[in-house]
């Protein structure tokens, strides 16, 4: 009795807020790497944020407005959630993006590896082991493409130097030599690990980086590596 009346007081909140269309949001996913990755769950409902009603996702954006202009917030948002026939009270922290997407990339054997583009991180899955060495792509015939280092995986090791950012990655890639064989450990977008050794090839395929200038809104290329 005591679940049916709040269903009842809750729904009679919602209607009020939102008459026409009758709706509330529901959680689909968590970007991985996301303050609320582990505390929202796919299925729930979001009833209210800081008391206030949530029937549409501006409502959503009005309440994150609302914190940023707060001089004395703490970058919590106070959501209050339907869960398994409970309303529960949760104190979500927020995640600010400037929204420029992807800003640099490294080609090292033919692959363009980067952070993980939103795309993925919608997914719901980061390796444990770091997340900033993200293969997007490979091009055909390249050191990458003959050994299997394939897109949709992350380099998490190299040569057993763990690679958890783009700077890491570089600072151990960088000390190696053409013809070198290079043995690298990646996860896949699935969770399986593999383990795989490469010939680096700086002749044909030269480590470089394009890394994008918010100041003067350009690209810019700097060669890492090559012979």
């Amino acid at each position: 009795m005591v679940v049916i009346s709040k269903i009842k007081r809750l729904s009679k909140t919602l209607v009020k807020k939102d008459p026409i269309r009758r709706q509330v949001l529901r959680v689909k996913g968590c970007f991985a790497g996301s303050k609320a990755e582990n505390l929202l769950e796919q299925g729930d409902m979001i009833l209210a944020i800081n008391e206030e009603p949530i029937t549409c996702f501006r409502d959503v954006e009005d309440a994150c407005h609302a914190l940023d202009q707060c001089d004395e917030s703490d970058g919590n948002l106070n959501m209050t959630i339907f869960r398994q026939g409970r309303e529960i009270e949760l104190l979500v922290g927020t995640d600010v993006r400037d929204g420029n997407g992807t800003t640099r990339v490294i080609n090292w054997c033919g692959c363009i590896v980067q952070n993980p583009h939103p795309a993925v991180r919608a997914l719901g899955f980061l390796p444990a082991e770091g997340h900033g060495v993200y293969v997007a792509r490979w091009c055909h015939g390249s050191p990458g493409n003959r050994y299997g280092l394939h897109s949709r995986q992350w380099i998490v090791e190299v040569n057993g130097n763990p690679t958890p950012d783009l700077d890491a990655f570089l600072d151990v890639t960088k000390e190696i030599e053409s013809d070198d064989f290079v043995r690298v450990r990646t996860v896949h977008l699935n969770g399986k690990p593999c383990v795989l050794t490469l010939k680096q090839d700086l002749h044909y395929w030269p480590t470089w980086e394009v890394r994008f200038d918010p100041d003067t809104a350009m690209w810019r290329h700097k060669t890492i590596k090559a012979l």
